[in-house]
C-alpha cells in the first residue's frame, strides 16, 4: 500500500521530528498535562487524530497481534504501560512513532524486517522513550513561535479537516529543525536500549537490526528519504553506536533468548500479505536486499515463502542474472515443505518458455487447484489450453 492519510503526516512531524534543546521534565505515568496549557494542546490535537485511527482502514484489526506488540511495548515501558495505546499500521515501511499522549504506531514495514522479539523491543523502546521525555512537547514549543505555524495551523482547524496537516508536515521537515532532533534522536537510542536491556532483551538486537537497515539503504540506488526521517542520526552512525553499547553491556557475549520463536508466532499469518505490499512498493534493489536478509536466516517452515518473494523481487527487477536467480529459487521453493501457490504457476511459465509442455502444464493445473479463484486463473486456464492441445 502507498496511501498515506494528511493525519499521518501530522502524527510523523510531530513523534518523529523532535527537538533536543533543554526541556521540560520527563512524564510521570498517569500524568496528564494541565488543562489549557500548550501541551494540553498538543493532547487535544492528538487525541482528535487518534479517533480517526481508531476507525482507519489501514488499521490492522488482530487482536492477537495487537496483544502481543502492546505486550511487548509494556514490558519496555514498565509503570507506564497503562498510558500506551498501540496500534498496527499496514504501510510497507519501517517505522514506528509515538505522540505525546500516548498513542503509538507500528508500521508493518517494520514488522517484517524484524527477527526477533528483542529487535522489536528495541524500537518500541526508542519510541517510549521519546514520550517519556516530552521530546514533542519541545518541538512543539519550537514551532508555535514561527509565524509560519500560526499563519497555516490551528487545532481547531486540524480536527475538521486535512489541508493543515499537509502544510505542517511541509513545516516541521524544515532543515532548520534537524540538527537538534538528532540530538533527541540519540537521546532516545540511548534511553530506549537501556529500558529494552533491563528487561532482559538481547543487547546486539540493535546492531543486528541497523546492519541490516544499513545493508537495505545501501542496496537503494535511487530516490531520497521521506523528509521527516533526516532527523534520525546517519545509519552508519547509529550501528556503531548501537554495536558499542551492545558490547559494553555484554562483553562476555550473550547467551539468552532474543524472542524469536515467540515473534515469529506472532507475524506469521501475516507474513505473505507484509511480503506483497513490500513487492508493491516498486523498489525491488530494497526487496532483494530485505528479503534477501528473511530467507538467509529462516526457520525452515518460512524457507518456502521467503525464496519464493525473493525470486519475484528479482524477476520482478530483472537485472542480468536475475532472471537465472529466479528460476533457480522457483524451482528450489517447490522441493521444500507448503510451497506458496504461485511458485507452481512461475515454475509453469518458465517450463513453458523452455518448450516444456507436459512439465509446464503439470505445473500450471497444480496451481489451479491450490488457488482457483486466483484473479489471473483465466489467463493460466488459457495457457492450459494451449499446452494441452496436439501440435
Amino acid at each position: 500500500m502507498s496511501r498515506r492519510p494528511a493525519w499521518l503526516a501530522l502524527l510523523l512531524s510531530v513523534c518523529v521530528t523532535v527537538a533536543a534543546a533543554a526541556g521540560p521534565a520527563p512524564a510521570e505515568p498517569g500524568v496528564r498535562p494541565p488543562p489549557g496549557s500548550d501541551e494540553d494542546e498538543l493532547w487535544y490535537a492528538m487525541d482528535q487524530a487518534e479517533r480517526e485511527l481508531r476507525q482507519h482502514p489501514l488499521r490492522l484489526h488482530d487482536e492477537a497481534l495487537n496483544a502481543y506488540v502492546r505486550g511487548v511495548a509494556c514490558k519496555v515501558a514498565a509503570d507506564y504501560c497503562a498510558d500506551l495505546r498501540v496500534y498496527v499500521i499496514e504501510q510497507p515501511w519501517f517505522n514506528a512513532s509515538m505522540a505525546p499522549n500516548g498513542m503509538m504506531m507500528v508500521w508493518t514495514g517494520a514488522l517484517l524486517r524484524f527477527q526477533d522479539e528483542s529487535e522489536l523491543a528495541l524500537v518500541l523502546g526508542h519510541e517510549f522513550a521519546h514520550f517519556r521525555q516530552r521530546h514533542s512537547l519541545q518541538q512543539w514549543r519550537r514551532t508555535k513561535r514561527t509565524t509560519a505555524f500560526l499563519n497555516s495551523f490551528g487545532l481547531v482547524a486540524w480536527a475538521g479537516g486535512a489541508g493543515a496537516a499537509g502544510q505542517v508536515a511541509g513545516l516541521l521537515g524544515a532543515a532548520s529543525l534537524y540538527q537538534h532532533s538528532r540530538d533527541a534522536e540519540r537521546e532516545a537510542d540511548r534511553a530506549g536500549f537501556a529500558a529494552a536491556v533491563a528487561q532482559g532483551y538481547d543487547p546486539m538486537a540493535g546492531a543486528r537490526l541497523w546492519q541490516r537497515m544499513k545493508a537495505e539503504e545501501d542496496a537503494r540506488r535511487y530516490g531520497k528519504p521521506i523528509p521527516v526521517f533526516a532527523t534520525h542520526p546517519r545509519t552508519a552512525e547509529r550501528l556503531a553506536d548501537v554495536r558499542a553499547a551492545g558490547l559494553a553491556a555484554a562483553p562476555d557475549g550473550w547467551t539468552g533468548d532474543p524472542g524469536r520463536e515467540s515473534y515469529l508466532a506472532a507475524v506469521r499469518p501475516h507474513l505473505m500479505d507484509w511480503l506483497e505490499d513490500e513487492l508493491g512498493r516498486r523498489m525491488y534493489d530494497s526487496s532483494v536486499q530485505v528479503i534477501g536478509d528473511l530467507h538467509a536466516l529462516a526457520p525452515p517452515e518460512l524457507q518456502a515463502l521467503y525464496g519464493f518473494y525473493l525470486a519475484e523481487a528479482l524477476r520482478r527487477r530483472n537485472e542480468p542474472g536475475d532472471q537465472a536467480r529466479a528460476e533457480a529459487l522457483y524451482e528450489a521453493v517447490l522441493g521444500q515443505p507448503d510451497p506458496p501457490a504461485g511458485a507452481w504457476r512461475e515454475w509453469g511459465l518458465v517450463l513453458r518458455g523452455r518448450g516444456n509442455r507436459v512439465a509446464a502444464a503439470e505445473a500450471l493445473r497444480r496451481y489451479l487447484a491450490l488457488a482457483p479463484e486466483a484473479d489471473d486463473a483465466a489467463f493460466i486456464r488459457h495457457y492450459l489450453t494451449e499446452l494441452e492441445a496436439r501440435p
